[in-house]
């Protein structure tokens, strides 16, 4: 079974085309990258994925059912937004322990994940403190916690390894790891290719709007074993993203 099925998403701004007719599908259990540059439309399907935001056409699918932002459906999904979706105001204990109730768990497994989590991700320190006060890197943990404290059967993760430090990434890289050997799906966002060659087993790449170009299995990489994509071969998820998504930059600065 698919996790996810999208079928022609198409998403508009007023008359601005944020992804056209997108269809892509996403088998269950697997690390999912999801990639394209700057303003092609990745945050935007995610919220249509999740619903933050309504698509103008299309489908969407998550775990075999149709997805029109359905309480019941949402409560089987984490979202770590790019925006991370924080509320400053609160300390981190408060937060995590709305989230938790918020998705249906009862007070004394939300008290339990809360503090197991604080302490894995070393922010029992910074307990004393509202949101607004915390590093960049310790509230990107603090919104990692948020996304998977219910154990999904998907997470969605919007540039999810930004401004944590080496520690940290390791520790969150090992739980998606476990999240997977279950059964259940990360979808991922990422700029840095190589964390994604390291940790995705499957990608899809997208141009603006929201056009896919290229998908599928990058795990012959881990092999040294080339991606052979119009009859080109490619031994880097960075090579062939640059290929396929018509990135490239020449210009040269004389003064350097």
């Amino acid at each position: 079974m698919n996790a996810i099925d999208i079928t022609h998403l198409r998403k508009k701004y007023g008359e601005v085309l944020a992804v056209e007719d997108l269809t892509l599908e996403v088998p269950a259990g697997s690390f999912f990258g999801f990639l394209g540059p700057n303003g092609s439309g990745k945050s935007t399907t995610i919220g249509c994925l999740t619903g933050l935001l309504d698509p103008t056409a299309g489908e969407v699918r998550l775990l075999g059912e149709p997805f029109h932002g359905e309480p019941a459906l949402k409560r089987r999904i984490g979202v770590m937004p790019e925006n991370l979706g924080l509320f400053d105001t609160l300390y981190a204990n408060e937060f995590l322990a709305f989230q938790a109730r918020i998705y249906g768990l009862d007070e004394a497994t939300a008290r339990a994940r809360v503090t197991e989590l604080l302490a894995a991700l070393e922010l029992t320190a910074e307990g004393g403190r509202p949101l607004v006060e915390f590093s960049a890197g310790m509230r990107k943990r603090v919104a990692f916690a948020a996304a998977m404290i219910h154990r999904p059967e998907i997470l969605f993760l919007d540039e999810p390894f930004e401004s944590i430090d080496p520690a940290g990434v390791a520790l969150m890289k090992q739980w998606l790891h476990q999240f997977i050997k279950d059964g259940r799906t990360v979808f991922m966002t990422s700029h840095v290719l190589e964390t994604v060659e390291r940790v995705c087993d499957r990608v899809a790449i997208i141009k603006s709007p929201g056009q896919l170009v290229w998908q599928g299995d990058i795990t012959p990489l881990a092999s040294n074993e080339p991606i052979v994509h119009n009859g080109k071969s490619f031994h880097a998820l960075d090579e062939l993203f640059l290929e396929v998504a018509g990135e490239r930059y020449a210009h040269t600065l004389a003064w350097l």
